[in-house]
């Protein structure tokens, strides 16, 4: 069986549908968890319709809101007495063929985990972006993917176009993603383990639709640095698992990387200092590079 975890705050505009979208799949061994954060619009009334539904185990209303998605997700865990695990975000949506091709290629190719191509959609349902494919092939070794794909970055930036195996997954992750702000779906994928037949896999078809909004999470997580900082935790994480090097490679990739954020998202002088102190302190290497740079900068004045 396969437990589906849907968290939701405030989407009520998209709850039908997303609701929907999950009844209707041609795969049908599954569970529902709705989990919501003490929405304050009109949630409680589109979830209250499902009530009763055979697939739904547990409707949950939180009194308080409790601040951070990946709060609900550990809860949604908990609760799951599925095999796999599909987190689908409320605003979101799928084709009902996703579950069915999703499952097909896990159990084919032994994978962790699994995702599709997503398609970016406005809330009106509008193409906006095609996301392109991350696996050259249907296929990769787990911790080979982990180390190419997961260690500067996180491909895989939609919980709902991934479902995973949940004895798959190293259970030490709940006593830290809940400190996550912004990175917790990063840190999900680098914690993933397996022997030499476990795999990742990608069906590389558009069965997830992930919805943007005029007002982007993720542009004010970056503004307050968080793809670095937390970034660049999940980063040493990978490291220690798979004994990576930290040498001159790696800290110049999170040099640039830096850079490249720095530059994006306009960072402050006290945003760089706390950066600054962290690769000091973490990748004095890293640090380096900046304090050389600065020193360059004024020594040309």
């Amino acid at each position: 069986m396969l437990s589906i975890i849907l968290p939701n705050y405030n989407h009520a505009p998209y709850l039908k549908q997303r609701i929907d979208s999950i009844l209707n799949q041609t795969y049908q061994d599954f569970e529902l968890i709705i989990l919501d954060d003490c929405s304050p619009d009109n949630s409680r009334n589109v979830i209250e319709l499902y009530r009763g539904n055979p697939h739904i185990s547990h409707i949950v209303y939180n009194e308080t809101n409790s601040g951070s998605t990946f709060k609900q997700w550990k809860k949604g865990i908990e609760l799951a007495k599925g095999k796999y695990i599909w987190i689908a975000e409320s605003d979101d949506y799928a084709d009902i063929t996703f579950l069915e091709k999703v499952m097909t290629s896990i159990q084919k190719y032994n994978s962790a985990y699994c995702f599709v191509k997503t398609t970016i959609v406005d809330k009106e349902n509008n193409t906006v972006k095609l996301q392109p494919a991350i696996l050259h092939e249907n296929t990769m070794p787990l911790d080979e993917f982990t180390k190419e794909y997961l260690l500067f970055s996180n491909p895989v930036s939609n919980a709902s176009m991934a479902v995973f195996r949940k004895d798959a997954l190293d259970k030490a992750i709940w006593d830290h993603i809940t400190d996550f702000k912004y990175c917790g779906d990063w840190l999900l994928w680098a914690c993933f383990i397996g022997n030499n037949q476990t795999t990742v896999s990608e069906v590389k078809e558009y069965l997830n639709f992930f919805r943007t909004h005029p007002v982007n999470v993720s542009n004010k997580s970056e503004l307050n640095g968080l793809g670095i900082v937390e970034g660049f935790k999940i980063s040493m994480l990978i490291t220690k698992r798979l004994n990576i090097k930290r040498d001159k490679a790696f800290a110049l990739k999170w040099y640039y990387k830096w850079q490249e954020h720095k530059l994006k998202f306009s960072y402050s002088s006290s945003l760089n200092k706390k950066i600054l102190i962290m690769f000091m302190k973490k990748q004095p290497r890293t640090a380096y590079y900046e304090l050389k740079r600065l020193v360059l900068r004024l020594i040309k004045r």
